[in-house]
């Protein structure tokens, strides 16, 4: 398969798409592994979740109706044989089937993720190149303190400090869960100001690295200002590393949301794995860790598509390494 860009340039896709194949059966294998050699029997765990004291004969016959008592390389073919059907199995905690707990939260993990990435985007573009205009003025430097702040400082923090202010103090919003984009406004803030601060920095360094090209020298030489110049071409070239990054940020976005989600009160996917993960429930910490792992090699892959089409030259130089 392959995709034609605007000038003509093809994107060649199966060795990317044979990578995404074998991330992912990495990822299964890695992910169900580490579940089944923890330390935590989750048989125990299950009977302990029904009963405080559980018999041993109780354990052992959730062992044996769970399938646990089966060999490991056994219950992983297993589930992948149920994964390539569509069914990721029941979960220990809910009894329901992990697909549609997943179907049920992840809509709203998904909606703070996509805010919070909304955020990053276009706070950190617009200030980046700011910062680059006006290299070592008053703006930078501010900006340079702020966005050193902004990355040191936690999220859970932040979203205490923002609950305090402007849910208790200035009641603009309420202290739990509101429906609507109002819900999301602190949530977002909290989960993207490390990401926008890093990213502001990032996209200055692009900028100048591109400012110090030579085509920039031949624009300078026909008249144009350093404004059109940064604005009009070396905002453009500077992007590709930044669509890279924004890809990364929105799959630990999500990865990272329950922190914030526990904050908030949000009812989400994120809050949902921790609680797996406690309860050692294999079926989702297996299905969820394979999931946000085809987010990020999906985005990743859709980053470089979109590299592609937006730098020509990116193509030209893999098809002459090539």
């Amino acid at each position: 398969m392959k995709i034609k860009n605007v000038k003509g340039n093809r994107i060649s896709l199966p060795q990317r798409l044979i990578g995404f194949a074998v991330v992912l059966a990495g990822v299964s294998i890695l992910s169900f592994a580490l579940s089944a050699i923890s330390d935590v029997d989750p048989a125990e765990a299950i009977a302990r979740q029904q009963i405080s004291n559980a018999s041993p004969e109780l354990i052992e016959r959730i062992r044996e109706e769970y399938g646990l008592n089966r060999p490991v390389t056994e219950r992983y073919f297993l589930w992948i044989a149920q994964i390539l059907k569509g069914d990721l199995g029941i979960s220990y905690m809910t009894r329901h089937p992990v697909s549609a707990d997943i179907a049920a939260l992840l809509p709203r993990t998904l909606a703070l993720s996509g805010f919070a990435l909304l955020l990053i985007i276009m706070i950190s573009l617009p200030v980046g190149a700011l910062c680059a205009r006006y290299q070592n003025g008053v703006f930078d430097h501010i900006m340079r303190w702020v966005t050193v702040l902004g990355i040191c400082m936690p999220v859970f923090w932040l979203g205490f400090l923002l609950l305090i202010q402007f849910a208790v103090k200035i009641p603009l919003f309420k202290v739990t869960a509101e429906s609507g984009i109002k819900g999301y406004i602190l949530p977002a803030i909290s989960l993207a100001m490390p990401s926008i601060c890093a990213a502001i920095r990032l996209f200055r360094s692009s900028i100048l690295n591109e400012m110090s090209a030579d085509y920039v020298v031949y624009l300078y030489a026909r008249g144009k200002s350093k404004t059109c110049v940064l604005w009009t071409h070396a905002f453009k070239n500077a992007l590709p590393p930044m669509i890279t990054l924004f890809a990364s940020y929105a799959g630990s976005l999500i990865a990272g949301s329950a922190i914030v989600e526990s904050i908030f009160s949000i009812r989400g996917f994120g809050v949902f794995l921790i609680k797996a993960v406690i309860a050692r429930d294999l079926p989702v910490i297996s299905a969820a860790v394979l999931m946000i792992a085809s987010i990020f090699v999906l985005l990743n892959l859709l980053a470089d598509i979109i590299n592609r089409l937006l730098c020509p030259k990116i193509a030209v130089k893999e098809d002459t390494n090539v």
